[in-house]
């Protein structure tokens, strides 16, 4: 899971004896379009376009028609604290409909669709098993959930994509400290609280259904071999190997992550 340590307030606190405030992650969205980039992975495995969803409920927010249905600040706001390791859930998220693909980095669609590509590697070229509720962490990992997503093979793919800023503020410091050392402390801290970005797609239908496989032997031979092209009848995967598969968030636990 992502995890984003902040010390210095506390390290403040017990220098100087007095009690820091604790800092608030909040979260932003902007609308991002990365179909172009999602269909060029998806027809080059013989799968439909993802096309703009019509219902409220697939679309992420800011969208003023979805305000109706889900509160956008308390949605990215959940999403970040869960994205920080603050919350485990959101509940705004858990009214959306679909299966989301996460991307921890910067807006770049084309990083986004590779990162998720890349999670071919972890099913050591062998077709996915059955999604069960006992391999959800195990192998149905959030990288390996937006892999599946990104290939979804159903009929009528639809997509809502946004690009997310989570930001944690920086606590006050007791008032004892000089002018001098506050201005000192604030500047470090400033330094260490960076944003965090993603990209963060919402696709349907559902990718995932629980005692299904997501793809039928044909559907991923040909996904294998859009991605492994020549070398997959070697067993040898050009695919980089996956990274930071430590990003595993919660909301994964209601098949919407």
């Amino acid at each position: 899971m992502f995890r984003l340590v902040c010390i210095a307030l506390g390290v403040v606190s017990v220098l100087y004896g007095h009690e820091a405030a604790g800092a608030s992650t909040t979260g932003k969205a902007e609308t991002l379009n990365c179909l172009a980039d999602m269909n060029e992975a998806r027809t080059a495995a013989g799968l439909a376009k993802f096309g703009e969803p019509s219902s409220e409920k697939q679309k992420l927010p800011p969208s003023p028609l979805l305000k109706e249905t889900v509160d956008p600040t308390n949605l990215w706001n959940q999403i970040c604290k869960i994205i920080t390791a603050e919350e485990e859930n959101s509940t705004e998220a858990e009214k959306l409909e679909g299966t989301f693909a996460y991307y921890p980095g910067s807006k770049d669609c084309k990083a986004a669709v590779q990162y998720w590509k890349d999670g071919f590697s972890l099913f050591n070229n062998k077709l996915p098993p059955t999604y069960t509720t006992s391999n959800q962490s195990e192998v149905y990992n959030n990288r390996a959930v937006s892999f599946v997503s990104l290939y979804n093979p159903q009929t009528s793919p639809v997509a809502s994509c946004a690009f997310v800023t989570c930001t944690k503020g920086a606590g006050s410091v007791a008032s004892a400290l000089s002018r001098s050392d506050e201005r000192r402390t604030l500047r470090r801290l400033q330094g260490e609280e960076e944003p965090t970005t993603a990209i963060i797609c919402l696709t349907n239908p559902k990718a995932l259904i629980t005692d299904a496989a997501p793809f039928q032997e044909d559907e991923w031979q040909k996904i294998v071999h859009a991605i492994v092209g020549t070398e997959e009848g070697t067993g040898a995967s050009p695919v980089r190997p996956s990274l930071t598969l430590g990003f595993i968030m919660m909301i994964f636990a209601y098949t919407l992550f």
